[in-house]
């Protein structure tokens, strides 16, 4: 099909349709290679982007793997393509495939196929001027670092006098969070809000937005705005209220005496009265100019005959009530902006900050790349941006483009359109059924219909791919019908939630779901159709949380049942929505290995989303010992040690251990307590590595890779940031709890992983456990909104709580157009799910209560429950004709028989049995600082050595810690050690000495006294309790000296100057075993 340009010119621009398992990577390759045929430089200038670094890799190794196979003689699917396309025999063809591959070898750095993020950063690289950074900028990837620090900062400076208003929004926020019962915790809270400052609708607006905040009477006035219209509105609600009330007193009437008694509609008046909000019901509604519904037969003569004496006066309340809130367009608008607007100054805020901390650290976020590129571009023809580039590209190749944003697209607009007006060829692939990043900013709307308004001049050819090379019969068949039947249904669930939009804005959305899967139809190639596949989706009739139990249960069963059909575990994945059901699922699974250890059957796996390393045993006992460490003093942490500790070492069931947590009065015991101790002042990776070590022979062998995993943590975290226990433990509890361990790909295992990530794979097997997502949106997402009516759009960008309650406001288009956008991410996430299926699919989720479709096992349900859907050529399957009613449970290829292919190469794989590592104090130790270095012996001095280990001791208690402070860094041996600690003790248990370091004194060491012309002296310890005053120097020599105690009299005449009389002086020969008094 083609969109034709005004003009009978050829066509350059071609869209491909390619719905799952189409095979748009062969045609893209297909395509790539006939732009490499047509010069022999071709590769230097075609740019092929997709959307990751795999899908990438995958493109690059597809194409070199078939210039390899034209190269070399292989078998190649597009010789006779190529042959056609260039009038070459088979042998010409392979002499150019060779010859390219050579070039392309040799001149590798030229061959383009990267993410659109990797180009879009080379391309930022030619504009560091323009966007005011310096040459030698970082692309900081790590967004969160910079928003905690820029979080951090906001939270500082609420001290300054001018950021009352700021300190009035976070309140606002923390009664939010109040209100709505969920937990507190501000720089948390903060940080989870702050995520909103990357979306595209708040990008569009941030610089009108700063110029917004800035100017604080703006700000104030339209909070005073908003307060008027919700005051002024709610105060002539209460005022009808009191109004009627008075009416009916006067009449002698009271709500109850109306028609429905105490549940009487008039009852509402006491509500208004009361200040209560609360649109009239629609049997209230019927009231109105209706005397005959105000009372019944029933209703005595008396009190009719007072019902009929106030209907003229009560009659214009009723209608005033309602009128006023038929007219609450403004009220509900200004209500809803008021609800949230706390978030656009905080936000703001936090915007603020960090653009100073990015500017101070001369750092770009990658999350800014593509908005900063779009103002450079905006307005710029297409050959200054290669100018500035340095580079010519002739042909783009965009894959996955549903997966595309607005502003990455108006970036590469312009390159696009330059290169069809050269006349050059480009591809553009994607399907809109598989757009499910929108929470990256991705928008599909940009090839359902935006590429045919860019492109109305030029023309486009379109072309779908509607053959199926990856799934089996059944499969294909079933998916066919499921989203056909099921885009419907879903579009009509849509469509009776519209009844309060105005025809004019009606219309956009009536077929939207449905026109997204018009091209759903997919054909059976003739090579799988002697391949019957095999699919089962289970509807469990239980209680919604006992289901999930349920479906755990049976998973080791069915993953029985698969090997025992002659499926490996690597053709098997299970696929869940979130990172926690996949850690469920982990967890149930490697619990039912370790209870089933002489089982002929295997259930390894592997997930690089599934396996927290938060989970492990092993993992939360360093935790808990490390924060134990960090604060001793802390007797909640010191019982979660303790606790873990006796689970871990199994002296304990997790039932005693939880009682010792709670008693919190034992304590680790003595030699871990002694060990730690001395591992205190250790730096942190080391400090990790021998909590480890203590616990290394309990440490069971599913333990090891958590460990080394943690590990890797703990020397990323030093390397990119310190050694600081506290600020490791701080970023371990909001971000390292969250980390998973990484599992390589080729390893005979089950792979756990989120459908997102899943995305583009295939798998002979797919099992769906938890098929149960909500269709529509979580009521915590923020719609950032661009008002157009008075007085609302004295602002650019507004925040608003994405709710029904907004069909009532001026924002109704943009609630309706979130819940659209919301319900086909969610079906798409069900098409990504069930087509990943090569052979057999196998799905679970709970039976429906209710016939309406809220949910997704729902709408499964009903689609399934729906009976057969044809129209002329694409006849679908009639899904209910394989439903068992009894079991809830339907199937479809029962009897399905997988074929076994035979496997040529096989991966090797290495079993790591134990995780070692070297103690601290055994490894080879870099000196870290040393006076003497470069003497000519290379020996630390040894009396200078000394005097700066006891200069740190001040009672008895610091003497091993200052000695092992120094042999940390290197400077003191093992075996020294022993023997200055040894030394020391001797020393401090002379009895003249001891009272000294008992703690009794307060101690001064290297303390400095000033001398006339600013000269100091400095004695080695002073140490006063009263009016006494005990100066002492050290020595270490062999011999004594008497220009020793006339240097000790000095340091006393000095102190006495002080006004001290009670003085006293001692040489501590320490080496000698001496005390001297003088």
């Amino acid at each position: 099909m083609s969109n034709h340009a005004s003009f009978d010119d050829e066509i350059n621009l071609y869209v491909y349709k390619a719905s799952a398992g189409s095979g748009k990577t062969h045609r893209l390759t297909e395509k790539y290679l006939n732009l490499l045929f047509s010069s022999p430089f071709a590769y230097r200038h075609i740019l092929a982007v997709t959307f990751t670094n795999k899908a990438t890799d995958e493109m690059k190794s597809r194409i070199i793997e078939e210039l390899a196979n034209i190269a070399t003689g292989q078998e190649s699917d597009h010789i006779s393509f190529l042959s056609k396309e260039y009038k070459y025999n088979e042998e010409q063809v392979r002499k150019e495939g060779r010859d390219i591959l050579v070039r392309i070898l040799h001149d590798y750095s030229s061959f383009s196929v990267s993410t659109i993020d990797k180009f879009f950063q080379q391309t930022m690289r030619a504009f560091t001027r323009e966007i005011g950074l310096g040459g030698g900028y970082n692309v900081e990837l790590d967004t969160n670092k910079v928003l905690g620090e820029a979080i951090d900062s906001m939270l500082y400076d609420l001290e300054r006098t001018d950021n009352k208003l700021l300190l009035d929004w976070l309140i606002r926020f923390s009664e939010e969070k109040v209100e709505n019962g969920e937990t507190w915790n501000i720089r948390n809270d903060i940080q989870s809000l702050s995520s909103e400052i990357f979306k595209e609708s708040y990008k569009a607006y941030s610089n009108q937005v700063q110029t917004d905040i800035n100017n604080k009477q703006l700000m104030t006035d339209y909070k005073d705005m908003l307060f008027t219209i919700i005051r002024d509105f709610e105060k002539a609600s209460q005022q009808i209220g009191e109004k009627a009330l008075n009416i009916m007193s006067r009449f002698g009437l009271k709500g109850e005496d109306f028609k429905g008694g105490t549940r009487s509609p008039f009852l509402n008046f006491l509500k208004w009265a009361n200040g209560t909000i609360a649109e009239p019901t629609d049997t209230f509604r019927t009231l109105a100019d209706n005397l005959s519904g105000w009372y019944t037969k029933t209703t005595g003569s008396a009190t009719r005959d007072k019902i009929e004496n106030v209907y003229p006066e009560l009659n214009i309340c009723v209608c005033e009530i309602i009128n006023h809130y038929d007219n609450s367009l403004i009220y509900q608008t200004a209500y809803e902006i008021n609800r949230y607007f706390f978030t656009l100054g905080i936000l703001g805020d936090v915007d603020k900050k960090i653009r100073e901390y990015s500017t101070e650290n001369n750092i770009m976020l990658i999350s800014d790349t593509t908005e900063l590129l779009n103002r450079i571009i905006e307005g710029n023809e297409s050959p200054f941006i290669y100018e500035k580039v340095g580079q010519r590209i002739n042909n783009y190749m965009i894959d996955e483009f549903q997966d595309t944003s607005g502003m990455q697209w108006q970036n590469f607009l312009p390159l696009v359109k330059d290169s069809l007006a050269s006349g050059n060829k480009n591809y553009i692939v994607g399907d809109v059924k598989q757009s499910i990043y929108r929470w990256r900013n991705s928008d599909w709307k940009l090839l359902d219909e935006q590429l045919d308004i860019d492109f109305r001049t030029e023309g486009i050819e379109h072309d779908t791919l509607d053959t199926n090379w990856r799934s089996s019969c059944n499969v294909i068949n079933f998916n066919n019908a499921v989203f056909s039947i099921g885009s419907a249904l879903l579009q009509d669930t849509f469509n009776k939630s519209l009844q309060d939009l105005d025809n004019a804005k009606l219309k956009p959305f009536l077929t939207r779901i449905t026109k997204a899967y018009d091209e759903l139809y997919q054909e059976i190639p003739e090579s799988h159709k002697n391949n019957e596949g095999r699919v089962r989706v289970e509807f469990i009739d239980t209680d919604e949380y006992i289901w999930q139990n349920y479906v755990l249960d049976q998973l080791p069963i069915e993953i029985e049942q698969l090997q025992e059909r002659g499926y490996s575990l690597k053709d098997i994945a299970i696929l869940v929505r979130t990172k926690k059901e996949g850690a469920d699922v982990a967890n149930c699974l490697l619990e039912y290995k370790k209870l089933h250890p002489d089982s002929k059957y295997r259930y390894d796996i592997i997930s690089d989303e599934a396996l927290f390393v938060s989970n492990s045993k092993s993992i939360k006992l360093i935790i808990a010992l490390l924060k134990h460490l960090h604060n001793p003093l802390d007797k909640s942490l010191k019982a979660l040690a303790v606790f873990e500790y006796f689970k871990y070492s199994k002296q304990m069931n997790a039932e005693e251990a939880l009682l010792k947590y709670f008693s919190a009065k034992d304590d680790l015991p003595q030699q871990i307590e002694d060990r730690l101790s001395h591992i205190r002042e250790l730096p942190l990776y080391e400090m990790t590595e021998e909590i480890f070590n203590l616990f290394r022979e309990a440490m069971e062998n599913d333990e090891q890779v958590y460990i080394q995993s943690f590990l890797d943590m703990v020397l990323d975290f030093t390397v990119r940031n310190s050694s600081d226990l506290d600020a490791f433990l701080r970023w371990w509890d909001e971000t390292g709890t969250n980390k998973t361990i990484f599992t390589p790909d080729g390893q005979d295992a089950i792979r756990i992983m989120t459908i997102h990530k899943s995305k583009g794979l295939g798998f002979n097997v797919v099992l769906i456990p938890f098929c149960n997502w909500e269709i529509d949106h979580k009521l915590t997402t923020i719609l950032w909104c661009h008002p157009q009516t008075e007085p609302f759009n004295r602002l650019h960008l507004v925040p608003v709580k994405y709710s029904q309650k907004l069909k009532n406001t001026i924002f109704a288009y943009e609630y309706f157009d979130e819940r659209l956008h919301a319900f086909i991410d969610n079906i798409n996430v069900l098409y990504v799910a069930f087509t990943r299926a090569k052979n057999e699919l196998i799905a679970y989720a709970p039976k429906p209560k209710k016939e309406e479709v809220n949910n997704i096992s729902s709408l499964l349900w009903s689609t399934i429950n729906s009976g057969s859907l044809g129209d002329g050529k694409q006849a679908y399957t009639d899904l209910s004709q394989h439903i068992d009613e009894e079991t809830a449970t339907f199937e479809i290829g029962e009897n399905y028989v997988p074929i076994k292919k035979v496997t040529h190469r096989s991966v090797e794989e290495i079993s790591v049995d134990s995780l070692s590592s070297i103690p601290y104090d055994e490894r080879v130790k870099l000196l870290l600082k040393n006076k003497y270095f470069f003497t000519d012996t290379g020996q630390r001095d040894y009396g200078t050595l000394m005097h700066e280990i006891v200069s740190k001791v001040k009672t008895i208690d610091d003497v091993q810690k200052a000695v092992e402070e120094y042999h940390i860094v290197g400077e003191v041996t093992t075996s020294d050690k022993n023997k200055i600690t040894g030394l020391l003790e001797e020393y401090l248990s002379n009895p003249l000495v001891a009272p000294w370091y008992s703690g009794e004194y307060k101690v001064l060491n290297e303390i400095q006294i000033l001398q006339p012309k600013g000269k100091f002296v400095r004695p080695d310890r002073v140490m006063i309790k009263g009016k006494e005053v005990i100066v002492i120097d050290y020595k270490f020599g062999e011999k004594e000296d008497k220009k020793y105690i006339r240097q000790v009299k000095y340091y006393a005449d000095q102190i006495r100057k002080m006004g001290y009389t009670d003085i006293k002086g001692y040489i501590c020969y320490i080496t000698l075993g001496k005390i001297v008094e003088i």
